[in-house]
């Protein structure tokens, strides 16, 4: 690695670093909270019946949580935080000898800046380690082209296979490496067919645990619930993963403007590959097709998704597309023929950095916990039940019980000790509220009731 290379890795690590840092302390959300509230299980049956009972994700990332020596907000965010980072070097790592020193840098610092990047960074959720994982796979499938190693075939089996233990529908974007390294000519198809399987086989020891979490829908969470595939859902998908949580604007106009912007210029680029595909040379070809059908298959795999009832075409669960779409986007601007474009885009990109850490700076994102906290000192409950982890975790000193998340069931309101403190919070959605026998005081989204 060049000299002068190092320094703008090493920059772009930092600056990455301090966007996810600004806000990584923030207050809990309850994504985090029940993260925290799997991840300290007592033991490893514990763990299990509460990521059945609670989650729609494998293990993994859970346990790597566990690891972590503390439990504040910023600690139980740091497993999400690193891989985030960490995005950026193996992207660069993979891309440098093949789309060159310039594209590699400037992806890696698309994906240091990517505003919803940064934000699932700064959520304790496995969402940036499966990415991670993914991109490690893709570095593999790339070195494995020309070698006859066995090493890049292991990792990407290692690393497919840790992705799936992250997140499910990892496995959707391994399927779609394994089609678009097949689809490409000259690469070893049958080896790319049996990696790809031996990733997704590797799933079936957890098949009964699948089956466990799918029998607790209903009874103690809901299955997650997002807009079908539809133009307005690509349109939505689109601009939250280019422009951050809100897509750039609130407004439904101004997102069809924006979206109508991105298609021009997946339109124009498009044109320009084409047209100057013999200059873009054979060496850099292949990475660039690897990529761009991986992220096609992979878009087209979570919206096909929908139609056996997993729902998973949203922005959470498409992060990596980032990862996958700047790469050839950034090597066809390369071919534009104006010298400074990779410039402009990196110096564009570090001012979007620079927006996100003074708009993330000592940010909060959910409402203070503190007048509840005190609340609940003032009567001094002897027991305390509650349907959000979010009390779990910050009362946790006087070990509340977590009773109808999703507000679903019967409830243990009649049988606790009095007096019993009831904390729940009304966003909670998906079933019939708790219905109040005593006189409920709301202290922001939260509605206590003392049961005497």
């Amino acid at each position: 690695m060049r000299h002068r290379h190092l320094l703008g890795v090493t920059a772009i690590l930092i600056l990455g670093a301090v966007v996810r840092a600004v806000a990584i302390g923030s207050r809990l959300h309850i994504d985090d909270a029940y993260s925290w509230y799997v991840a300290t299980s007592p033991s490893w049956h514990e763990l299990l019946r509460r990521l059945a009972a609670n989650e729609n994700s494998p293990p993994l990332f859970y346990l790597a949580l566990g690891l972590v020596p503390g439990d504040g907000p910023g600690l139980l965010r740091i497993p999400a935080a690193v891989p985030g980072l960490l995005m950026s070097l193996v992207l660069y790592l993979a891309l440098r000898r093949r789309l060159g020193e310039p594209v590699a840098l400037a992806s890696a610092l698309v994906v240091a800046v990517a505003p919803f990047l940064i934000t699932y960074s700064d959520l304790a959720r496995g969402f940036m380690l499966a990415d991670l994982a993914l991109l490690v796979a893709m570095w593999g499938l790339l070195r494995a082209r020309g070698t006859r190693s066995k090493a890049p075939w292991v990792t990407f089996v290692l690393a497919g296979a840790i992705a799936c233990y992250t997140e499910y529908d990892s496995a959707i974007v391994v399927v779609a490496m394994a089609i678009a390294a097949i689809a490409i000519a000259g690469w070893q198809r049958w080896r790319v067919a049996a990696a790809a399987a031996l990733v997704l086989g590797s799933m079936l020891p957890w098949i009964p645990e699948i089956v466990r979490a799918q029998d607790q829908v209903g009874k103690t969470k809901l299955s997650p619930m997002f807009a079908a595939p539809s133009v307005t859902g690509l349109r939505d998908l689109v601009v939250t993963l280019l422009f951050g949580e809100n897509g750039g604007t609130t407004s439904a106009v101004g997102r069809w403007a924006l979206f109508a912007v991105v298609w021009a210029a997946i339109v124009v680029l498009a044109a320009v590959a084409r047209r100057r595909w013999e200059m873009i040379g054979a060496s850099r070809a292949p990475a660039i097709l690897l990529l761009t059908i991986t992220a096609a298959v992979t878009l087209i795999g979570y919206a096909a998704a929908a139609a056996v009832g997993i729902d998973v075409f949203t922005q959470r669960y498409l992060t990596i597309l980032v990862a996958l779409a700047a790469p050839p986007a950034l090597a066809v601007i390369a071919e534009l023929g104006w010298r400074p474009a990779l410039a402009v885009v990196a110096i564009a990109l570090v001012g979007l950095g620079c927006v996100e850490i003074a708009k993330r700076n000592q940010a909060q994102y959910e409402p203070s916990f503190a007048p509840v906290a005190a609340a609940a000192a003032a009567v001094s409950p002897r027991s305390v039940l509650t349907n959000t982890p979010i009390v779990l975790y910050y009362l946790r000193g006087r070990h509340p019980r977590f009773d109808r998340p999703y507000n679903l069931g019967a409830g243990l309101g009649a049988t606790c000790q009095r007096p019993c403190l009831i904390i729940d919070d009304t966003r909670v959605h998906g079933g019939t509220p708790r219905p109040p026998t005593g006189t409920p005081t709301l202290i922001g989204p939260y509605s206590l009731t003392l049961e005497k």
